[in-house]
């Protein structure tokens, strides 16, 4: 009798609630069982940090705000813990930009002037498409089962398009960045930071989740 009542919740729309943490950050999710083969799955995740590289002549920090809204649809081919995965992220997945000239390249002559030089700044934001597609795999203990209680597992691949670097400039207190010599230099600095920043559009999807249905 248990398992035919767990089989019965999974066909009339058991509902889930789970707490998450992976590659997108920390999260929330709402589930709900269509039928034993078919899940759907909806949720938000939110990460925040930040690194530091280098770029030609620019040291950077990069500060990723990643934030994202997913509606999901899990197809258990077998009925049971096992599933493939299809849908989509509102993605609101931002890096800020602030760079400041290397220090190690400068002349003996210009190096007195370090710290004048270190007060202009290179920033800019670095955007993807708000649509993002995603495929994955993943599993599920409790699906279809008589256990509340479940561990989910997904892995797969959000893909978030080409980043795109907006609003880059100098910032300085002498007005430099208005310079035509200047604005030649950001425009070749974009084009870097996107180049170095290509792999970000097939972003990884990897998280482990705690669920609980009622």
């Amino acid at each position: 009798m248990p398992a035919i009542s767990a089989n019965a919740h999974a066909e009339t729309g058991q509902i889930g609630l789970a707490i998450k943490a992976g590659t997108l950050g920390g999260g929330l999710e709402i589930s709900m069982d269509i039928n034993p083969y078919l899940e759907l799955r909806t949720g938000i995740n939110q990460i925040s940090f930040d690194f530091d590289t280098t770029i030609g002549d620019i040291d950077y920090n990069f500060a990723p705000d990643f934030f994202t809204s997913s509606l999901l649809l899990d197809l258990h081919p077998l009925g049971n813990a096992f599933r493939f995965t299809a849908g989509a992220f509102i993605n609101n997945n931002e890096i800020d930009i602030d760079g400041t000239y290397r220090q190690d390249l400068l002349s003996p002559e210009l190096a007195r002037y370090a710290d004048l030089i270190d007060q202009a700044h290179v920033v800019g934001l670095i955007e993807f498409d708000t649509f993002a597609p995603y495929l994955g795999i993943g599993w599920t203990s409790n699906h279809n089962s008589e256990s509340r209680w479940g561990v989910n597992i997904d892995l797969g691949i959000m893909f978030q398009g080409t980043a795109q670097v907006s609003e880059l400039r100098v910032e300085d207190p002498w007005g430099a960045g208005s310079l035509p010599a200047t604005q030649l230099f950001i425009q070749r600095e974009r084009e870097e930071i996107e180049k170095e920043i290509d792999e970000y559009e097939y972003y990884p999807i990897a998280s482990l989740s705690l669920s609980y249905k009622f």
